[in-house]
């Protein structure tokens, strides 16, 4: 697992009741974002804030404001994002043309609300000032005079007004006064860290992905099988898929529903956004993993169970076995997860109606080479011909992932 930092700056109404979070890009905890490459800074945040960490952790039910460059103002990663949730900044330094009015009308027809950073207005910008939704002036480098005049050329425009670098009580009355309803800054209150955790490389399996993405239409089965072939991967999908933006009425233990909850569009461009800041991985453990979940869909399969149910121990047997690769407590990963109650039961406890197959699969690991008939669901000699077609079935998948 390698850190992450997130900085978030809350943002308050006139009220002085929370609103959202600017996000904004740190290398670590004491950090002030010595940004040197904006690009690279902005892909690091997406994933750490989006992927990684979870916008539900991040902002709760409140709203999202991401700083974008140019370069990411048409990159597909950004239709990932819930727009509902999240507003774009426009930053200051990107240059105002056709290309980018374009873009931006691209993208609130996509729903999404759109802020203009730092802005100073010029007459050459009107169109874009009307496609946007919220200005943010800077309060401490316009000053009293300026920011009133900048004030003034904005109210035609309908425009929502932000404050930022508000650091007074004097200040803050002041921008009251002058009709902002959307205030940021020191005096009510600091930017703070969060830390989170980022599993580490998953780039083989996501550039495999994508390549099978690219085909005219790859089957969920597909997917599936080079989805679960990365263990970190999986976990990711799955706990996407259970994010309030996405799980509907329940959750889902099932990857193969995740993977038609998501849909292979935005799949796509999850991977994307994954694959553009990856790190050296580990691979210790990946096999048993594999071999594990692998038994738990063979011996659901032995019991007739229908497809979705097959599923759902593919699951159990693949995260029972997670904390071991990624050096995680198994319950601080399935907090990550939202899963069912009886999945959790079964890994947490060892109870339940989904623990005696896991206990079969456990048997395997342990000093003794065939499980206790007694507790287990599926007879002693059909699990252990289960469990070898598991191991070869990991071989094969393992030695085509390695090949170039």
């Amino acid at each position: 697992m390698q850190p992450i930092f997130v900085g978030r700056q809350p943002i308050f109404d006139d009220q002085e009741n929370l609103v959202g979070f600017e996000l904004l890009f740190r290398a670590g905890h004491l950090d002030a974002a010595s940004v040197t490459d904006g690009d690279l800074a902005t892909s690091d945040l997406l994933r750490s804030a989006f992927i990684d960490i979870g916008l539900e952790h991040l902002v709760g039910k409140h709203l999202a404001f991401v700083n974008l460059t140019r370069g990411f103002l048409e990159h597909e990663v950004i239709t990932s994002l819930p727009p509902e949730q999240v507003v774009l900044e426009i930053l200051e330094d990107v240059e105002i043309d056709a290309e980018v009015i374009a873009a931006v009308r691209r993208l609130k027809g996509e729903g999404f609300r759109i802020a203009l950073d730092d802005y100073q207005f010029q007459e050459s910008h009107a169109e874009l000032v009307e496609l946007a939704d919220l200005v943010k002036l800077d309060v401490l480098s316009l000053g009293g005079e300026r920011l009133e005049e900048e004030v003034a050329k904005l109210r035609r425009f309908g425009v929502e007004l932000l404050a930022e670098k508000v650091e007074t009580a004097e200040a803050y009355a002041h921008c009251r006064r002058l009709g902002f309803s959307l205030f940021q800054g020191f005096h009510l209150s600091f930017p703070h860290v969060i830390e989170g955790q980022r599993l580490e490389s998953l780039e083989l399996a996501l550039l495999r992905l994508l390549k099978a993405l690219q085909a005219p239409d790859p089957t969920p089965e597909e997917l599936e099988g080079l989805i679960a072939a990365e263990p970190g991967l999986a976990l990711q999908l799955l706990r996407i898929a259970n994010s309030p933006a996405y799980r509907g009425r329940r959750a889902t233990d099932s990857l193969h529903d995740a993977i038609l909850r998501l849909g292979q569009g935005r799949i796509k461009r999850l991977a994307m956004l994954m694959v553009l800041r990856g790190s050296g991985g580990q691979t210790q453990g990946l096999e048993q993993v594999m071999i594990r979940a692998r038994m738990g869909m063979l011996m659901a399969r032995a019991l007739d169970l229908p497809p979705e149910e097959c599923e759902r121990y593919f699951t159990l047997g693949m995260l029972s076995g997670l904390d071991r690769v990624l050096g995680v407590p198994l319950r601080r990963i399935l907090g990550e997860l939202h899963l069912s109650s009886e999945m959790e039961q079964a890994l947490l406890e060892s109870t339940g109606p989904l623990a005696p197959l896991l206990a079969t699969i456990d048997a395997f690991e342990g000093p003794v080479t065939v499980p206790d008939p007694a507790p287990t669901p599926v007879p002693a000699p059909v699990s252990s011909r289960l469990y070898l077609e598991a191991v070869r079935w990991t071989e094969d998948l393992l030695a085509l992932l390695e090949e170039e």
